[in-house]
């Protein structure tokens, strides 16, 4: 019995399987056409999805320009320190370590980093670039149109500022800017500006030294002073007889200050007292200091100043001639390109045709040629860390 049934069983599903479909076939219609109209809905629902987000995004952002602006920790670049940061690609050449240049600093040649292991990176974005610092993660670099942050991978982010009012602390972790009569401090990495505080300053001021809680303004004619963000941006009044800030060293300040007998200039550590920058110890009144101001250098550590006078560069042991001692070496160096300082015993400076020359504090000198290709407007890069300022 069970083969008979298994035997019809078998005839049948073969006779199915033979039979042709049917020509006209509703089913099969019907089915064909609901799955092209669902087709055809799904693709219409995406489309009605996308024409509403951009018309919410729009309104977003027109409604945006007219709410109030305040800026908070982010990104910053440009002048609106809300708007997310560009990044410009590509190193201008593939990197060639162990090129070691025997200079000790990196070298901006034109518009490109030529570091000390052999890369050479485009400095892109900024215009004709005046002034660069290598800084923990990369080096901060600048020209009449832009401040950049350029990464080891040659890619660059924008910070801020489109001007020269801007300074960096001196291990390269902030930066003061201002924008208008804003002054903003904000913490510097590879992403761009993390703001940490900003205040309201007087119109021609701006930053030229980063301390561990204050920035350090000018006007160029009335001294200096100092803006503390934490403590409500109190600015302290400028004292005139500040005529330069060398550096950070410590909790304060090295520069120089008018002598008392207003004859000549002395050399200084600075401090707040009763909320204004003063001198706590003076000296070296006779060393001729600040003749060309913008040429002097302190060291990372602070013990050392350098500063270039003519044909030769000048090293102030800064402890002892606060101590009234007088403690000078003499470094010729024909070139004028101010003095960099490689670590705290060598600093860098321009020699007598391309060549550079290393002048160590214990008055021994080096000229070390400079790497064939560069540029005649090339510029030795300071290095900014965490262990400068420190004493």
């Amino acid at each position: 019995m069970t083969a008979v049934l298994e035997d019809a069983l078998r005839d049948m599903f073969a006779a199915q399987v033979e039979t042709p479909p049917v020509a006209d076939d509703p089913a099969g219609t019907v089915i064909r056409r609901g799955r092209v109209s669902r087709r055809r809905r799904a693709v219409g629902s995406l489309v009605a999805v996308a024409a509403a987000l951009v018309l919410v995004t729009a309104g977003a952002a027109s409604l945006g320009r007219w709410l109030p602006h305040r800026p908070s920790a982010g990104t910053a670049a440009g002048f609106d320190v809300d708007s997310l940061a560009e990044v410009t690609v590509g190193p201008v050449e593939p990197p060639t370590p162990g090129r070691d240049t025997r200079v000790g600093l990196d070298i901006r040649s034109g518009a490109q980093l030529w570091t000390t292991d052999g890369r050479r990176l485009s400095l892109a974005g900024v215009g004709e670039v005046t002034r660069i610092y290598r800084v923990p993660g990369g080096w901060v670099y600048a020209g009449a149109k832009q401040v950049r942050f350029l990464r080891p991978d040659g890619t660059s982010v924008a910070l801020s500022g489109e001007n020269d009012r801007w300074a960096l602390s001196t291990d390269g972790d902030r930066l003061a800017f201002q924008l208008d009569t804003t002054l903003y401090l904000a913490r510097v990495g590879a992403t761009g500006l993390a703001l940490m505080g900003d205040v309201e300053v007087p119109a021609g001021t701006w930053p030229v030294a980063v301390t561990a809680d204050r920035v350090v303004v000018s006007d160029g004619s009335r001294g200096y002073g100092l803006v503390d963000l934490a403590g409500r941006g109190r600015t302290s009044p400028r004292n005139a007889d500040v005529t330069a800030i060398y550096g950070v060293r410590g909790d304060g300040l090295i520069g120089l200050v008018r002598a008392a007998n207003g004859t000549g200039r002395c050399l200084a550590r600075l401090a707040t007292t009763n909320g204004k920058l003063q001198p706590v110890r003076t000296g070296g009144c006779g060393f001729g200091l600040g003749s060309e101001v913008s040429d002097g250098a302190l060291a990372p550590g602070g013990r050392w100043l350098a500063e270039r006078r003519g044909a030769e560069v000048v090293l102030v042991d800064v402890d002892r001639a606060l101590d009234g001692g007088r403690t000078t070496l003499s470094c010729p160096a024909a070139g004028a390109g101010p003095p960099v300082w490689a670590d705290d015993r060598t600093v860098v400076t321009g020699g007598d045709g391309e060549q550079v020359v290393r002048c160590r504090t214990d008055g021994t000198e080096e000229t070390v040629p400079l790497p064939d290709g560069v540029s005649q407007d090339w510029q030795l890069v300071p290095t900014l860390t965490a262990l400068a300022g420190g004493r």
